[in-house]
Formats: structure tokens, sequence, C-alpha cells
């Protein structure tokens, strides 16, 4: 905001903000209203509504370089008589703007006269949490998938991705997913428009350079690694029970808020409709958002009960003889008491809300089973017979009351098994059931290369067993040092294929074979030794971290001095899922970047729950038809 504004400086007095749909996400993101007042705004209008005329002020344009909002600008003074704004007119775009739209702003004469000044200010992405990121796209799922050849789909992405890079300054070494074309295509894409950026900008510098302006504080080149959301269907639509993803899967949360019935303080028996932001400001819903919904019942009422206790023994200290209900309404009007318990409070209700749909819901079985299904194991760590995981199949759809429900676990099988003989899915879709657009989704998932049909399945496996639990209960170790910290729950078992694909990329294991680079990579990102010596290196630290033993918060979800990194060697690895990525992924992006303690930025065109996830899958069916 203040990059926009700096020009204004010459120009005096209170300002109009005018921004589109596109911009005013990426401005209430990035700023509160108290903030674009500092700047001397004193009015947000959005550019697609009737606007009141403020003939007196200036006007400060952020808008997305599109057709429509440039007709809309266009708009405003095409008319001398009609121009809603006074002489002097600044002007930003999110990202790059064509020579064709360039031309149609220079001959618009009213608009000309009264431009003060224009630039690309590059931040054409929405920051959803500290290093994760959206394109913010409303561009069907199918757009990406269906069809031959270059889309303009490819061509917004690679666009938006150079904004990204441009605001971060990093030029980055660019691999992709082998077999995906998707990605192959925006990989030379990307390359092409990010080489422009960088020739039309000689004094931007990036991390790798030598340019630094702060030399001591430069870093290597950084990697964008461009991952396809169809080769990997299954992980999206999982039932998850971490809280953050349980909270998107079963709650009604838009966007970052939430609305739960809370008590009315001067009425118990009364309850309403309180709003809650869950975002990176909410400091317990950053450190618990990862965990298990278990975990985090458990801990929010040890630290209620330790407030409740804190609290008590503060007041009692000031007056030994007060009453109980003298000491209940002094702890009340305490300001400490009262923030903390009503944030604490805010969580116990999120989280039990989503035990309450868990066991509404009976997702006890039914997590099981979708479990047994993507591990081929139950939850003692056993392999199962698939004729047997099949029947449970059946018999759960017969009790699903909801197609939706139905069809999701019925892609869970398909995907999980790599497609399943002709007798199984049929057996299947005898039990659920399903109309004319369930079907369409089934046979549309040819499409992005998932075959629903496999009469050749590979043979089974057996292992010996292993005890394990659920909620409350841990399940043993296993050998496995990828699925270690993933499989802590039993109703947790499965580990997402992007953990390995991450960790590989870290340490500088990822394969060039399978995720080859546009652009040769150095030296040192192939060579194993680094990666063996860097990861002796963490153990070194974790060995030493270890010895001070306690926890990461302190009782107030305020992260603790020295609980974890907060400066990362090496260059950035920013991750970017063409399609969607789940908040089970985000929650592996995290631990992964914490355990290697090595920066991950995160991104997607979206990020996506169960549902939103099958609802793109359907675009494949509409297309079909089209």
């Amino acid at each position: 905001m203040r990059f926009c504004t700096k020009n204004t400086e010459a120009h005096p007095g209170w300002k109009v903000l005018i921004v589109d749909e596109p911009a005013m996400k990426v401005v209430s993101a990035a700023v509160g209203m108290y903030d674009i007042m500092e700047q001397q705004v004193s009015i947000v209008e959005s550019l697609e509504k009737v606007r009141a005329p403020f003939k007196d002020m200036a006007a400060i344009y952020i808008l997305s370089p599109t057709q429509d909002s440039i007709k809309r600008l266009l708009d405003d003074y095409s008319d001398k008589t009609t121009v809603l704004y006074g002489n002097a007119v600044f002007l930003y775009f999110l990202g790059s703007v064509s020579q064709e739209m360039m031309q149609q702003l220079k001959q618009c004469k009213q608009l000309i006269k009264r431009l003060k000044a224009m630039a690309e200010i590059n931040v054409d992405f929405l920051i959803q949490e500290q290093r994760a990121f959206i394109l913010d796209m409303n561009d069907p799922f199918a757009s990406f998938f269906r069809g031959s050849g270059r889309k303009s789909v490819e061509l917004k992405t690679a666009e938006k991705l150079v904004t990204l890079c441009a605001t971060l300054f990093e030029y980055p070494y660019i691999r992709y997913k082998q077999d995906s074309k998707v990605c192959s295509r925006i990989a030379s894409i990307f390359k092409k428009k990010m080489d422009q950026f960088v020739s039309a900008n000689p004094s931007w510098w990036y991390q790798g350079s030598g340019n630094c302006p702060t030399r001591n504080a430069e870093r290597d080149r950084s990697t964008l690694l461009l991952l396809d959301r169809s080769s990997d269907c299954l992980t999206p639509l999982l039932h998850d029970f971490n809280y953050q993803a349980m909270v998107n899967d079963l709650l009604d949360i838009k966007g970052d808020k939430i609305t739960y019935k809370a008590d009315v303080p001067d009425n118990p028996k009364k309850k309403e409709d309180k709003d809650v932001l869950l975002n990176e400001k909410d400091k317990l819903w950053v450190e618990m958002r990862g965990d298990h919904v278990a975990k985090v019942i458990e801990v929010l009422t040890e630290r209620i009960q330790e407030v409740m206790n804190s609290s008590t023994s503060m007041v009692a200290r000031k007056d030994k003889n007060m009453s109980l209900a003298q000491l209940a309404s002094a702890m009340k009007d305490l300001p400490e008491y009262r923030e903390v318990t009503s944030k604490l409070n805010q969580h116990m209700h999120i989280a039990h809300g989503c035990m309450d749909k868990f066991t509404k819901a009976g997702l006890y079985d039914l997590g099981d089973l979708e479990q047994t299904l993507a591990t081929g194991k139950d939850e003692d760590d056993e392999y199962t017979k698939l004729s047997e995981t099949i029947d449970r199949c059946e018999d759960t759809l017969l009790n699903l009351k909801s197609p939706k429900d139905r069809l999701r676990l019925v892609l869970i099988a398909i995907i999980s098994q790599g497609g399943l003989t002709t007798e199984n899915k049929e057996s299947l879709l005898q039990a659920a059931k399903f109309g004319r657009k369930e079907l369409a989704v089934l046979d549309s998932l040819i499409h992005i290369g998932i075959q629903s049909v496999n009469d050749n399945p590979s043979p089974a496996i057996t292992k010996e067993p292993k005890k394990g639990g659920f909620l409350g209960g841990f399940r043993s170790r296993t050998a496995s040092q990828d699925s270690e910290e993933e499989n802590e729950y039993t109703s947790s078992r499965y580990v997402p294929p992007l953990k390995k694909i991450l960790k590989d990329l870290v340490t500088n294991q990822l394969s060039i074979d399978d995720y080859p680079s546009v652009i040769p990579m150095p030296l040192i990102a192939n060579s194993t030794s680094t990666g063996i010596a860097s990861s002796a290196r963490r153990r070194g630290k974790a060995e030493g971290n270890n010895k001070k033993k306690g926890g990461a918060t302190d009782k107030w979800g305020k992260k603790q001095k020295g609980s974890g990194p907060t400066h990362y060697d090496g260059g950035r690895n920013i991750v970017f899922m063409v399609g969607g990525l789940s908040f089970t992924e985000l929650r592996v992006v995290r631990n992964v970047m914490e355990k290697e303690e090595r920066e991950i930025i995160a991104g997607s065109t979206k990020f996506i729950s169960p549902n939103a996830f099958i609802s793109d899958l359907k675009t494949l069916a509409k297309e079909s038809k089209s």
C-alpha cells in the first residue's frame, strides 16, 4: 500500500481507492482499513459497482490486468462531463499489462491528462498463510486437463507466478513432473515470461545473483517445483482428522471466517452467532491447526484449567476473604482472563463442533475404511484382503445417505486401488445407487489418467501384524522414517506422496529424470553427498535441541524463543500444485520444513476441501458433454 501511495505525496488531501474484485482480495489480505487511512485514503470503492462522484479527490486505482477491468476503468473517463474524480489519477496493476491494453489506455485522453503515475506492482496472488499462497483462479479444474495444446489458463498461471517470484526477488530454477503435460507447458511459459521480466527490469535483483543490496543477507538461488493434482487425486478425498483439514471438511467455513453458536454472557440459556477469523493473527490457530483434533481438545482443556487456576490464585492473594461469587465476578473483570479464555473457548467450540460431526456421521469407521483402502493395512498395521475391504465398502455405502458421501467413498476405492475389477466396481455401484451425474464423474476420470476398471490387479501382500489404537491411542512406530510422524494416530496412517517429494527436494535427492529442470541445475543439487551431509547437520542440531526438554509454546499459544528457526539457510523451495492443494498437504509442507529446516513456500491455483475437489472432478464430466 505504501508503494502505491508514495507517488501521491505531492498531492495532499484525502483520496479515493478504487479496486476490482481480485485487487480487493489482495489489498484485504495485506492491510487493514487503518493502514489504508494512514495513507490518506478516506474511502475504498469497488470498480464493478456504481460509484458516487468525488470530483475534488484524487483517485488511486489498483486493478488486475484483465480486459473487463480495463474497460470499466476507461468508462470512468469516457466523457469529461461524467468523470467521477479529480485531476490526479494513480494507476497500479497487479501484474503485467499487455501491449493491446496499453494502447487502449493511451487512447483515453481524459485518463492520460490526469495520469500522474502508473506501475505494475507484481502482487497477482494471495497470501493465505505465512508461507502459503494461492493464485485465486476460478477457472474450471477441467480447463487444465482437457483438450490439447497451450491454453489461456496456463498463460494466466505462469504470469501470476512471475509476480510472486518478482515480489520474493527470486529467479528460480524450474523443475516439473516429467509425465505431466500441463506442468511441462507452464514451466516453459513461466521461463519465457520470467526472462522477459528480468530483461525489462535491469535494476531488479534476485537471490543468488550476487547483487543483493544487503550482501550478508543474500541466499542461494531458489527452485520452483511444478506438480500436477491429477497425479494424486487420493489425498484430497480422504478424511483427515487434523484440526485445519477437519474444520475445512466438516464445518461451514467461508475463506477464513467461521460462525459458531456462542453463549450470551448475560444470559447462559441463550446462544448467539459469533464470527471468528482463523488466520495468522490467531496464535492458537497457527499453533494447533496441524495437530490431530484429539490432541487439540486435550491441550485446550488443559490450558483452560491452567488459566482458571492461575487467575484464581492471583485474585485470591489480593483478598483471602472473598466469597466464590465475588471471586468469579472479579475473575470476569480481569482483562487477561477475558481475552485468553475467550480465545480458548472459541477453539473449544470449533473443535467440539468437528467432533460432533465426526460422531454423528460415523467417521470413526468410515475413516478407518478409507485408511485401509489407501494403505492396504488395518489399524494394527496388518495387510488386509481387498475382497474383505470391498465388502466393508458395500456395507458402508448402503448406510451413507448423501450421494456426495457415497461418491467420495467410491472415488477413494477406485483411485486407491488403481482401478477396480469389473466385478468389484459393479458391486460398489449397485450398493451406491448412483444417478447419471455421479456415474458421469466416474467415467470422466479417464481424462486425468485414472482407470476406473483394472482387471489385472497386483497380487496381495502379507505381513506380520502390529498393535495400535485410535483417537486417544498411539500406534506402534514403523521402520519407515517418512511415516514415523504421520502415523502417530492410527486414524492418520496414510502418508501423502507429497511428503517424500518435498523431503527429496530439500535434501537434493529428487530424481532429475522424474522431475527435470528447464535449465541445467547446479551440480550440488544432484549430489547425494550434499543431501547426506545436510541431514547429518540437522541430526546434530536435533540432538542438541533435544537436551532441553519442554514444549515449543507457552500456555497462551505464543511461540517461545528458540522453538524453531526464523532464518533458513540455502535457497527457497517454491512448490506449486496445479489444480488445487489440500489442507492435508499444507500440514505436510509445514512438517517437512520444520524437520528438515529448509524453507518451503507452498502454493496452488486454490486450496481445496474434499467437497471442493469432488466439485472440481465434476467439471471433467461437464466438459465431456460440451
